[in-house]
C-alpha cells in the first residue's frame, strides 16, 4: 500500500467529519492504495461514535483503533504501527489537506524519504497566514518552525522508524523534534512550497496541549541541544550562523521570561554566562532587540523585570517592540 493518513483525535467531535473528509479526498488522488487510521486519544465526546460511523460507511478503507496512553506522539506511533503504507501522512483531527496535497507529494519525492511541505494558519477571525520550508531547513528549525508542520509533511516509513517515531514523552514541540532527529539521520528530503496543508486555529481542545512555560522549557532545551549538536558536529557551519542560531536560543530565553522569570534567568547564566558551553560570536545576535546587548553589563534578570513591568503600562505597539 502506498499511503497510510493517521488520525488522532482528542474531543474532536466538531472538526473530525471535516478532517476525514479531507483525508478521503486526498487519498482518492493517490496511485498505488490508500487507507485512513483514526486513533481516539480518550476523548469523552461524541468523537468516538463519530470514528465507529466513519469506519461502517468506508469499510476496508478507514480503520480505527483505540490509545489510552495520552498524547499525540502515542497516537499517532499507535496509528503508524497498525497503518501498512509506505508513506506516513499525519493529519490532526481538526485539520485539514487540499485534495492534491499527497498525490503531488509523491510526486515530487523521487529518492528523497522526507517531502518538507508548506501550510497555511487560517485563524478564526478569517484572516490567513502562511508558512514556507526555510531553503536551509536547520535555520529553519531554529526559528518559525519553518521546517513543516505534522499535516504539511510526508514521511517515509524508513525513515519514521529509523529514528524511532514520535517522542511520547514531550507534551508540545514534537514536530521540531521530529524534525531534528531527521535532520541529524541525515534522512534525504525534498522542499514542497506548495501550500496544500491547513492548520485551522481554534479555542477549543487540540491533542497537543501545554502550558506556556512548559512550552518554553521545552523549546529552551531543545535549542540548546540543537546548537550544541552543531557546535560539535558541524563546527564551521555552526560559527558562520552562530549570530543566528544562539539568537534564537537568546529569542526563547526571553518568551521563557514571560512566564518563568527564576527559570530563564539560570538558563541565561547557563547558556550565555562566563562558564557557557560555546564562544559568542564577535558579530551582534540576530533575531533579537537591540536592548539585549546590554545584558552583560546590566544583567539578564534586572533587564527583563524592567521589560516585565513596563508591558503593564505600555501601549499594545510598544508592547511589542520589547516582544520582538
Amino acid at each position: 500500500m502506498k499511503v497510510s493518513i493517521i488520525i488522532p483525535a482528542y474531543n474532536a467531535a466538531p472538526f473530525l467529519q471535516r478532517a476525514i473528509h479531507s483525508a478521503m479526498r486526498a487519498g482518492s488522488q493517490v496511485r498505488g492504495g490508500w487507507e485512513v487510521i483514526l486513533v481516539d486519544n480518550g476523548s469523552t465526546d461524541a468523537t468516538g461514535e463519530l470514528i465507529a460511523q466513519a469506519v461502517r460507511a468506508h469499510e476496508g478503507r478507514i480503520r480505527a483503533t483505540n490509545c489510552s496512553q495520552p498524547g499525540a506522539g502515542a497516537a499517532r506511533n499507535l496509528g503508524a504501527a497498525m497503518s501498512s503504507g509506505e508513506w506516513l501522512q499525519f493529519l490532526d483531527a481538526d485539520d485539514t489537506l487540499a485534495p492534491e496535497k499527497i498525490g503531488h507529494q509523491l510526486g515530487l519525492a523521487g529518492k528523497a524519504k522526507w517531502v518538507v511541505g508548506a501550510y497555511r494558519h487560517l485563524y478564526s477571525d478569517g484572516s490567513t497566514e502562511d508558512s514556507l520550508p526555510h531553503p536551509d531547513l536547520w535555520r529553519g528549525l531554529f526559528h518559525n518552525y519553518r521546517t513543516g508542520h505534522t499535516i504539511s509533511n510526508l514521511v517515509h516509513r524508513s525513515a519514521f522508524d529509523a529514528i524511532g517515531g514520535w517522542d511520547e514523552t514531550l507534551p508540545s514541540n514534537q514536530d521540531p523534534d521530529l524534525h531534528y532527529r531527521l535532520l541529524r539521520a541525515k534522512i534525504p528530503y525534498v522542499i514542497d512550497n506548495h501550500v496544500a496543508s491547513f492548520y485551522h486555529h481554534h479555542d477549543g481542545p487540540r491533542i497537543i496541549a501545554s502550558d506556556p512555560a512548559t512550552k518554553m522549557h521545552i523549546r529552551v532545551r531543545f535549542l540548546a541541544d540543537a546548537n550544541d549538536y552543531l557546535f560539535t558536529t558541524r563546527p564551521t557551519y555552526w560559527q558562520q550562523h552562530a549570530p543566528y542560531f544562539l539568537g534564537a536560543l537568546l529569542r526563547a530565553v526571553r518568551m521563557l521570561a514571560t512566564h518563568d522569570l527564576p527559570a530563564a534567568s539560570t538558563a541565561y547564566t547557563s547558556y550565555f554566562g562566563p562558564t557557557r558551553p560555546w564562544p559568542l560570536p564577535d558579530r551582534p545576535l540576530e533575531l533579537m532587540p537591540r536592548y539585549t546587548r546590554l545584558y552583560p553589563y546590566l544583567g539578564f534578570r534586572t533587564l527583563e523585570s524592567a521589560r516585565l513591568s513596563l508591558t503593564r503600562y505600555l501601549p499594545p505597539t510598544l508592547r511589542q517592540l520589547l516582544k520582538s
